[in-house]
C-alpha cells in the first residue's frame, strides 16, 4: 500500500513538472514505467536517457526527475545514457548534471572509464565551459584521463583558439601527476606521450612558438626516436601555418643536418608557406622560389607531385599572373618537370583565365585536358560554372554544362546554380529547359520550383543612369561637352608643341659638353651644384605625333629613373641619381671617373692579359648582376659599354638603364644573361671564357641562380626570341 502510495506522488510529480509536458517524447514512456509495479527491460534506460538527453525544463529539475524514477545507476547504464548523448550537440550541460548526480548517488560508483568517455562527448559537443568543469572533478578525484580523451580535450581547446588554457591544463595534470601515461600507439606503431600529443594540437593550428616551449621543457622525453622526427615535422608544419618562412627555413634545415627523412606533406608545407608569403608582399619572386624549392625537392629524393605545384598555381592565380601560371602548366603537360597536371592544375588555370577574360582561351584549355585523358570531377565543372555566372557569362556556363554531360557527369549544384542565375536574369525559358533536363535524367533538385514562376521571381535589373530618364535635355549639354573637350585638346596641343620647340632650343645651349648621342638620347657632361656630372637628354623624335611623343618619352624617363633607382637600394654600384626634369626630359647623374669594360677589355687584347684584373671584372659583374636579378630587375642591355670602373677604386658601376624592367620570371633574366654572352664573343673573344667566370660570380651572388641558368642553356639554342605564351 505504502509503495503504491508514493508511485502516485511520483507520477502526479511528474505529471505537474515543467519537465514533463504531454509533447515531450519521453513522458509517456515515463509514466507508463512509473504506474507499473517494476520497470520493465529498457523501460529505466529509456526513461533516463529522454530526461537527460532530450527532456525540457531548467538543469535544476533533471537531478529532480531522476530521483523520483528511484532508480540505482549502474556504470553499464551510464555509458549507454553518455552515448546517446553523444549524438545531441545541445545536451551538453544535461549531460554534466547528469554526471553530478551520479557522483551524488554513489561517489565510488563512477568509475574512471565513464567519468573519461563524459569528457570525451563534451570535447566532441565543443561545449568548453562544462568540458572544464568534469576536467576539474576529475582532478580533484584525482582521475587520470586516457590518451585518447587527453588528445580530444586539447584540440578541442586548441581549434577554439584557447591555446594558452590548453598549455595551463598540461601544466596543471604535470604538477599534479596525472597526465595520461605513455604508452604505444594505435596498431602498436609508434609511441605516444603526452607532451608529443600536446606539441601535435597545437602545430596543427599553427601555434608553434608554444608548441616549442613544450618541447624544450620535455627534451628529455622527447630526444628519442621516433618522437624526434615527429615532433619536428610538427614543428615544420605549425610554422608554415603561422606563417614564419624563416623559422619554417631553420627546421627544414634541421631536419636536413640530423638526418630525418622528409616527406612530400613536409616539402609541400614549406612551399605553401613561402608562396602565400610571397603573395602578400612580393609576387614578383613567386616562380624563382618556388622553382628553388622544387629542386631542393629533388636533391632530397623527394619527387614533386601534382600538389606542389598546384600550391604555385594558385598563389599565381590568386595574383593575376596569367602568363607565369600558363607557363607552369605547359611544362607539366611537356613533361619537363617529371610530374604531370591533375584536373586541378586544369582548374586553377582555367579558372585565372576566366576571371581574367580570357574565356576561349580557358574553354580551349579544357579541350586539351580532356584529349590528353585527364579525367574531371563534378567540383571541376561547378567551380568554373560559377565563376562564368558570377562574371555574368552566362552562355559560356551553359557551355561548361553541356561539356560535363558529354563527360557524363552528374551534380545537382550546376543545374541548381545555372537555373537561378538565369531565372534571376530574365530568362525563365532556358531555366525551365534545364529543369526539365534534370527532371527527366532524375536528377533531385535542391532550388524551389517558384524561381521558374515569373511572377514570384525577381528579376535583376541594372539601374539605368539618371540622365537617361531625361536623354532629350542632356543631349545637347552632352555635345557642348564634347566639342569643348575636342577645342581644349587642340589647344593644348599647340601649347605643347610651342612648349617643347623652346625647351629643345634652350637645353641645347645650357646643357654643356656633349659627350655620347644615341639612338634614344644625348649625353653632356656638366655641373651640377659645382659639381661635375652628367646630363641625359631624351630628346624628341620628329617622326612621331609631338603630344605621343612628349607622353612616350616622359614615360620612359621616369620608368628608367625608377629602375636606377632600385637597383641602387638592391646594393648594386650605379651612379647617384641628382635631378629629373620632366620638361626638357632630362635625368641628372653623378659623373663617374674612370674606363668602360668594354675599352679595358679591348686593351687586353692588345697589350695582353692581366688576369688578376680581369677575374675581379668579372666577379663584380657576376655579383651585380646577380643583385640585380634577385630583386627581380632586369637590366635589358647588358654590354661591356654599359659597365665602368672607378679609376680610383677599381669598383664596377652600371649605367644606362634606359631599357630596364621589372621581372620575375626566369626566362627575362635568362634573356639579360645571353644579351652580355654575345657582347663578350663578339667584342672579346681574345679575353678567354669571361662569360664562365661572370656565371661562377652569379651563381654564388644569386640566390635563384638554378632556374635562371636553366634557362639560359635554352636561350642558347633557339637564341634570343621568346616563345609567346597568354
Amino acid at each position: 500500500m505504502a509503495t503504491a502510495m508514493a508511485m502516485r506522488r511520483s507520477v502526479t510529480a511528474l505529471s505537474q513538472s515543467a519537465l514533463a509536458p504531454s509533447s515531450w517524447p519521453g513522458y509517456r514512456r515515463i509514466f507508463r514505467a512509473v504506474c507499473s509495479s517494476a520497470w520493465q527491460d529498457g523501460e529505466s534506460e529509456a526513461a533516463v536517457r529522454d530526461i537527460v538527453c532530450f527532456g525540457a525544463g531548467s538543469l535544476d529539475e533533471v537531478g529532480s526527475s531522476l530521483d523520483r524514477l528511484n532508480l540505482a545507476f549502474s556504470p553499464a547504464l551510464v555509458r549507454r545514457v553518455v552515448d546517446s548523448c553523444s549524438e545531441r550537440s545541445d545536451s551538453g550541460r544535461r549531460l554534466l548534471r547528469f554526471l553530478s548526480w551520479c557522483r551524488s548517488k554513489n561517489p565510488g560508483g563512477l568509475g574512471d572509464r565513464e567519468h573519461d568517455r563524459v569528457i570525451a562527448v563534451l570535447a566532441q559537443m565543443g561545449d568548453l565551459t562544462a568540458m572544464r568543469i568534469a576536467v576539474g572533478d576529475g582532478e580533484k578525484d584525482g582521475r587520470r584521463m586516457t590518451p585518447e580523451t587527453f588528445t580530444a580535450v586539447v584540440e578541442a581547446l586548441v581549434k577554439a583558439g584557447r591555446e594558452d588554457e590548453a598549455v595551463r591544463l598540461f601544466r596543471g595534470l604535470e604538477r599534479q601527476k596525472l597526465l595520461p601515461q605513455q604508452s604505444v600507439g594505435a596498431g602498436g606503431e609508434g609511441i605516444w606521450s603526452s607532451s608529443l600529443a600536446m606539441v601535435q594540437a597545437l602545430c596543427m593550428k599553427g601555434y608553434a612558438r608554444e608548441a616549442q616551449g613544450v618541447v624544450w621543457h620535455h627534451k628529455s622525453e622527447l630526444s628519442t626516436e621516433p618522437m624526434v622526427s615527429i615532433v619536428q615535422r610538427s614543428l615544420l608544419h605549425g610554422w608554415c601555418i603561422h606563417g614564419n618562412a624563416k623559422e619554417a627555413r631553420r627546421v627544414l634545415d634541421d631536419i636536413k643536418s640530423s638526418g630525418c627523412p622528409l616527406g612530400l606533406p613536409s616539402l609541400n608545407d614549406f612551399l605553401n608557406c613561402v608562396c602565400h608569403r610571397n603573395l602578400k608582399f612580393n609576387t614578383s619572386a613567386l616562380v624563382p622560389e618556388a622553382m628553388d624549392i622544387l629542386t631542393e625537392m629533388r636533391s632530397c629524393g623527394v619527387t614533386p607531385a601534382a600538389s606542389s605545384f598546384n600550391i604555385l598555381l594558385s598563389c599565381l592565380g590568386r595574383a593575376r599572373r596569367v602568363k607565369e601560371a600558363y607557363r607552369i602548366l605547359y611544362l607539366m603537360r611537356e613533361g619537363k618537370e617529371a610530374c604531370s597536371p591533375d584536373w586541378v592544375s586544369y582548374y586553377l588555370v582555367v579558372k585565372v583565365l576566366f576571371l581574367t577574360g580570357r574565356i576561349i582561351r580557358g574553354k580551349r584549355l579544357i579541350d586539351d585536358m580532356l584529349e590528353n585523358g585527364v579525367p574531371p570531377t563534378a567540383k571541376f565543372f561547378h567551380g568554373l560554372t560559377g565563376i562564368l555566372c558570377g562574371t555574368e557569362e552566362v552562355d559560356h556556363a551553359l557551355d561548361m554544362l553541356k561539356i560535363m554531360k558529354s563527360c557524363q557527369l552528374v551534380d545537382t549544384h550546376t543545374y541548381d546554380l545555372l537555373i537561378e542565375k538565369l531565372c534571376r536574369n530574365g530568362s525563365f525559358e532556358i531555366g525551365k529547359e534545364l529543369w526539365d533536363d534534370a527532371t527527366k535524367s532524375g536528377i533531385v533538385l535542391g532550388c524551389s520550383e517558384d524561381l521558374l514562376d515569373p511572377l514570384k521571381t525577381e528579376v535583376f535589373r541594372p539601374v539605368r543612369p539618371a540622365e537617361s530618364r531625361t536623354s532629350e535635355n542632356h543631349r545637347s549639354l552632352n555635345v557642348s561637352f564634347i566639342l569643348l573637350t575636342f577645342s581644349l585638346s587642340i589647344l593644348q596641343f599647340h601649347f605643347e608643341c610651342t612648349l617643347n620647340f623652346m625647351d629643345t632650343s634652350q637645353e641645347q645651349q645650357d646643357f654643356g659638353v656633349l659627350l655620347k648621342q644615341g639612338a634614344e638620347g644625348r649625353v653632356f657632361v656638366s655641373t651640377f651644384v659645382r659639381q661635375k656630372c652628367v646630363i641625359k637628354e631624351r630628346f624628341s623624335k620628329k617622326y612621331r605625333h609631338p603630344l605621343l611623343d612628349s607622353k612616350l618619352t616622359l614615360k620612359r624617363l621616369n620608368a628608367e629613373a625608377r629602375c636606377i633607382t632600385k637597383a641602387r637600394r638592391l646594393g648594386v654600384p650605379t651612379p647617384v641619381l641628382y635631378a629629373v626634369d620632366p620638361l626638357p626630359h632630362t635625368l641628372t647623374f653623378e659623373y663617374v671617373d674612370g674606363l668602360c669594360v668594354k675599352d679595358i677589355l679591348l686593351g687586353f687584347g692588345s697589350d695582353g692579359i692581366n688576369e688578376e684584373r680581369l677575374n675581379d671584372i668579372a666577379t663584380q659583374i657576376g655579383n651585380a648582376v646577380g643583385k640585380l636579378h634577385d630583386g627581380g630587375l632586369v637590366h635589358g642591355d647588358l654590354t661591356t659599354s654599359n659597365m665602368m670602373i672607378k679609376n680610383n677604386t677599381n669598383q664596377l658601376v652600371l649605367i644606362d638603364f634606359g631599357l630596364s624592367f621589372t621581372s620575375a620570371i626566369p626566362e627575362d633574366k635568362a634573356v639579360d644573361l645571353y644579351v652580355l654572352e654575345r657582347a663578350l664573343i663578339s667584342m672579346h673573344s681574345s679575353c678567354g671564357d669571361v662569360m664562365g667566370k661572370i656565371l661562377s660570380a652569379y651563381r654564388k651572388a644569386s640566390r635563384q641562380w638554378c632556374s635562371t641558368t636553366n634557362k639560359l642553356a635554352q636561350v642558347r639554342q633557339r637564341g634570343r626570341k621568346r616563345t609567346m605564351i597568354g
